[in-house]
């Protein structure tokens, strides 16, 4: 392949779609592994908060756009697991599942950038 074909090439290509697309997929996988956090039952050891109704991990919505993705929830408790009240400490679920997820994350995005590329040249 000759360098204008290459630049041709590379002139044609998304990167910003496939960033966007790769972070959506990297957004929906934390999303699924908070869901899959929420699962112990009351009375359990746990570390995340415990699955009563599983209302609070059915809340849990993943959304990207651009070059920003969120992962939350829709549900009013979600807010007092994380930070905790006055009288229930804290249980961070949503900040340590992103956490534990984050270098996974960033090389998801970086090979599928870096598939594209390949790709044209």
């Amino acid at each position: 392949m000759k360098i204008g074909e290459i630049a041709r090439g590379l002139s044609r290509l998304d990167l910003a779609g496939v960033r966007s697309a790769a972070l959506a997929g990297a957004a929906e996988t934390i999303a699924t592994a908070v869901r899959e956090a929420l699962s112990q039952p009351p009375g359990s050891e746990h570390r995340f908060p415990w699955r009563e109704t599983g209302a609070l991990a059915d809340s849990i919505e993943a959304a990207a756009e651009g070059d920003a993705a969120i992962v939350g929830s829709t549900d009013a408790a979600a807010v007092y697991q994380e930070y905790g009240t006055a009288t229930t400490p804290p249980r961070p679920f949503l900040t340590a599942v992103a956490a534990e997820h984050a270098q996974s994350s960033a090389e998801m995005i970086g090979a599928a950038v870096a598939d594209a590329i390949r790709n044209v040249v």
